[in-house]
């Protein structure tokens, strides 16, 4: 398997020559040209995740394409599927279980809308913008590490309650390189004290397992 970060919490999932999309986002960077998409996967609503133009796109370079996403979601872009919290799917030799039901609250007490994670053959782990436990233990784990909703400590307790073999951070474009260095310190000491491996990627760049 194949992980390649794109821009913020954008993410390709590639296997046998097949790729799945989560969150795909364009912003600065062009969206890279990806061989047999299968499924695109949209955690929630939120401009930072879910793009329909360019969905729209997407769709008809990979016509066959499979677009899941909460049930909030699904009517502000035509044919999209809507999954919910422990539904599972095959597809295209991918096995993906759906987890989680909320958005992490902005303001206290407030959920913003609907979020869904994603496992991908029980080794991968896409909370979203949550940071809800999956319920099986991944190899590879996504997590969160700055928003309004985020503070580092919160994607610090996340590791170490799942205690992955890698961890990826994601939802980083609102951080400066600056700020990078700040929040991904206090991630990498945990990490190397758990024996975990954070693979901190640039969009573009990719881990194999």
């Amino acid at each position: 398997m194949k992980i390649t970060k794109l821009e913020h919490s954008g993410l390709a999932i590639e296997k046998d020559h097949k790729t799945i999309l989560c969150d795909p986002v364009e912003f600065k960077t062009i969206l890279p040209i990806f061989d047999n998409v299968v499924a695109i996967i949209i955690t929630h609503k939120h401009s930072d995740h879910f793009q329909p133009e360019l969905l729209m796109k997407l769709r008809t370079s990979h016509p066959t394409v499979e677009i899941f996403a909460p049930a909030d979601t699904t009517p502000l872009l035509s044919g999209t599927i809507t999954i919910h919290d422990g539904e599972t799917r095959e597809l295209d030799g991918f096995k993906l279980t759906f987890f989680g039901k909320d958005h992490a609250a902005v303001v206290s007490g407030q959920i913003p809308c609907e979020n869904i994670g994603v496992i991908i053959d029980d080794v991968f782990a896409n909370p979203g913008d949550a940071f809800t436990e999956p319920p099986v233990h991944p190899r590879v784990l996504c997590v969160p590490v700055s928003a309004p909703w985020c503070k580092i400590s919160e994607s610090v307790d996340y590791v170490k309650a799942i205690k992955p073999e890698i961890a990826i951070p994601v939802h980083d474009a609102v951080l400066s390189d600056l700020g990078k260095t700040f929040s991904l310190s206090w991630l990498d000491s945990t990490c190397a004290t758990l024996g975990v491996k954070l693979d901190t990627l640039a969009p573009g760049s990719f881990i194999e397992f």
